[in-house]
């Protein structure tokens, strides 16, 4: 009961949160360009019953492939379709190879559905459950149910926190005058349009409990930073200093927004409260600065300087001090993974990942002209953009580089993608 309490309480505050939206039901969706040979396998057994929207365990078993962390075995391979753990005959899958196998039921509940499952170690004989849940979801939320059962198992098994229920926010341009800033499910899934407009909206961020996105907009014929409640769909504008106001961050409590503006002739960052009021300038006479991020402690700001003579990333202090290079060579858009490891950047056109304690450098995409790279918030999975063809579209790649896929759309270009934070406490 504590479990199906708890639980409801999450899908309870996902909905409050984006109750005033209207759901589609995909806008990009990932398709996998390189998976993992090394990566561990795993099976997923189609759940017995059946939403009739949705299979459940093939959303299980993308979202495990996705964190570039597991291979999922195909349908076809599997030997048997067992639907509880009783069921598992052990050497049945570790004949293929398989140590870890996931099985459930679906069934109608309440107007919605009870999702059931249980990760079986097939290692033990008889075979031995590690994990189970049970939780009852509305029905329009079963993917979020598919997501959860997700997040539970890779916890289980990795002892890292899952991050399949979160969110992206992305920009989609449509022509030379119709832009829409969208958000959707991680995996593209259940999108709705914050915003439309005739005039460009740029650079999505997120506040640190996803209620809020900061973003630039020209609606009123200049570059003006705004905050947009989800919740109620109020905007307040936060930056609009004289010339171009760009590139905000939200600091890692949600009380303050670094962005950046060149009301001086040259841009610099800025801090000012995340209601509104004067900003703060924190660098001055040192070239152009710009696309700030803050570390997860709140203490540094990193960002884009071209101060050496091209750009590259910098830190500072949160008020304005101790500026030092990080980046070396050609580098911007940098973002920080939330426990202070790793550096993720862009250097030339790719995407990297640069060890904060050694130093080192690895190259993540392999993709065209990338940009705005934004972190998964359990730093398992980074997002961006790319250019393919004549289009820009997002990317998905894990942050140890070994998994690759698209989320190709329909009929636009796709920018400025930003990962949410957890949504709710799990």
């Amino acid at each position: 009961m504590k479990l199906k309490s708890r639980l409801a309480s999450v899908f309870g505050a996902i909905s409050i949160l984006f109750s005033n939206v209207v759901v589609a039901e995909s806008d990009v969706v990932i398709s996998v360009d390189e998976g993992v040979s090394m990566a561990q396998p795993i099976a997923v057994v189609p759940f017995a019953g059946g939403s009739g929207s949705a299979d459940v365990a093939q959303i299980v078993a993308d979202d495990l492939r996705n964190s570039g962390k597991f291979t999922p075995i195909e349908r076809s391979k599997l030997p048997a379709q067992p639907s509880s753990a009783a069921e598992v005959v052990s050497q049945q899958w570790t004949d293929i190879g398989v140590d870890m196998v996931v099985v459930g039921q679906v069934s109608p509940a309440g107007g919605g559905y009870n999702v059931a499952y249980q990760l079986v170690d097939a290692l033990s004989n008889p075979a031995a459950v590690l994990a189970q849940g049970s939780f009852n979801v509305p029905a329009a939320q079963i993917r979020q149910g598919a997501h959860t059962v997700s997040d539970q198992i890779f916890e289980k098994i990795t002892q890292i926190r899952g991050a399949f229920r979160t969110k992206i926010a992305y920009v989609v341009q449509r022509g030379v005058s119709s832009y829409e800033l969208r958000v959707s499910d991680y995996d593209g899934f259940n999108a709705f349009t914050v915003v439309k407009s005739k005039e460009p909206l740029m650079s999505p961020e997120w506040s640190p409990d996803g209620s809020r996105l900061a973003y630039v907009t020209f609606e009123n014929k200049k570059a003006q930073v705004v905050v947009h409640d989800l919740r109620s769909g109020s905007r307040r504008v936060v930056g609009a200093l004289k010339g171009h106001n760009g590139a905000p961050a939200f600091s890692p409590d949600g009380s303050r927004i670094a962005f950046a503006s060149n009301q001086d002739g040259q841009l610099d960052i800025y801090v000012v409260s995340a209601g509104g009021g004067s900003p703060s300038k924190l660098t001055a006479n040192a070239g152009n600065n710009t696309e700030p991020s803050w570390s997860p402690d709140g203490s540094t700001i990193y960002f884009t300087s071209d101060r050496s003579g091209s750009p590259q990333v910098y830190r500072m202090s949160a008020s304005g001090g101790g500026v030092s290079a990080v980046g070396g060579g050609r580098t911007y858009n940098a973002k920080l993974s939330s426990d202070g490891k790793n550096l993720i950047m862009i250097a030339g056109d790719k995407v990297v990942k640069r060890d904060m304690a050694s130093g080192g450098t690895e190259v993540l995409s392999s993709t065209f002209l990338d940009e705005s790279p934004s972190i998964s918030p359990n730093g398992i999975m980074v997002i961006y953009s790319s250019t393919k063809g004549t289009s820009k579209v997002l990317q998905l790649v894990s942050a140890d580089g070994r998994f690759k896929a698209n989320l190709p759309g329909a009929g636009g270009q796709y920018k400025f993608p930003a990962w949410s934070p957890y949504l709710t406490k799990q």
